[in-house]
């Protein structure tokens, strides 16, 4: 029985979602920031439109630098458990053959 496991599928499921989270986050929120009269004719509804952008936009900002981060320590750590898989197979292979 392994003492430590780790399910890769789910770990690369996630290194990908933090990889995409700032395109998902700015396609979602940049139209906000750029209604046009033809999209949102009534000024009040588009000027609110466009504070909420930019109310939303620092935090926004600091959620896909923090899924950036995480999508490079996810694969740091993702990376390290393969290699320690391989290197432990390695050594079971040369333990047999002796």
């Amino acid at each position: 029985m392994a003492d430590v496991s780790l399910d890769y599928g789910a770990m690369e499921a996630s290194i990908r979602a933090y990889k995409s989270m700032r395109s998902m986050l700015d396609g979602a929120t940049s139209a906000l920031g750029s209604a046009s009269d033809a999209a949102v004719p009534q000024r009040e509804l588009r000027d609110r439109l466009h504070e909420l952008h930019d109310a939303w936009g620092g935090g926004i900002d600091k959620l896909a630098r923090f899924s950036e981060d995480a999508h490079g320590g996810l694969t740091t750590v993702l990376d390290a458990f393969r290699s320690f898989d391989e290197d432990v197979a390695a050594s079971m292979e040369e333990g047999q053959q002796a």
